[in-house]
């Protein structure tokens, strides 16, 4: 489960399966919770990467681009905001345009950042911010750990909220940790992304379970002390 929505499905499939894993038909990300906040037939102004266009398609919507004289072709029913580098004025433009004209804002995430090894990028939350305030509406989120990814979740894995015995693994308590929360799941925070051991000591929500990585997670997990 990821809140990069900029990714295609296979995209996000053809990542995780360059390091090994079998990842077919096993990656939910953020732009297919926007997209399941749209219905068929609507017309929706993407503000975002290819990830959402794809999404929006699959949900029988028809996704707009900015850029596209067809905008300004009739009403549009939603704006959805994910993260690309393309965002531009024009682009703040139309999608503000379009909420003046009752358009309703979806948001797949609203990280303020986005990792790189050069440093922090400005994230999707930062590009929803700006469409927000210029279209004077807030945004739906969609992404973790708000309850549209946790619904497709389990949905996906036939499962309630509160279900014992399941897990959400993840590098960000305020995000895999609050998520694992919404669900009602424990949380196992892994130190090989983003949280350092220093920093676990202190993060809310509290894990269950902490591990260098995914490998000493699972090894936590299936054999406690």
């Amino acid at each position: 489960m990821t809140n990069f929505s900029a990714l295609t499905k296979r995209q996000a499939e053809n990542k995780l399966e360059s390091c090994g894993i079998d990842a077919r038909d096993r990656v939910l990300t953020s732009a297919m919770a926007a997209a399941s906040l749209v219905s068929s037939g609507e017309r929706v102004l993407v503000c975002a990467g290819e990830g959402v266009v794809e999404a929006v398609e699959e949900r029988g919507a028809l996704p707009l681009d900015p850029e596209d004289e067809m905008v300004s072709n009739g009403p549009v029913d939603a704006v959805v905001v994910g993260f690309h580098r393309e965002f531009n004025f024009h682009r703040l433009a139309a999608a503000a345009n379009a909420l003046h004209g009752g358009a309703r804002l979806i948001s797949t995430n609203n990280d303020p950042t986005y990792p790189t090894p050069g440093g922090l990028l400005p994230g999707n939350g930062s590009l929803t911010a700006a469409v927000a305030v210029a279209g004077k509406t807030e945004a739906a989120i969609a992404g973790k750990p708000h309850g549209p990814i946790a619904d497709l979740a389990l949905k996906w894995l036939g499962l309630e909220r509160n279900s014992p015995g399941n897990i959400v693994v993840g590098d960000l308590p305020a995000t895999d940790g609050l998520l694992a929360a919404e669900l009602g799941f424990d949380f196992g925070l892994v130190l090989s992304g983003v949280t350092s051991a220093e920093d676990s000591t202190r993060c809310k929500p509290k894990p269950d379970f902490i591990a260098d990585d995914l490998r000493a997670l699972v090894e936590v997990v299936l054999n406690p002390q």
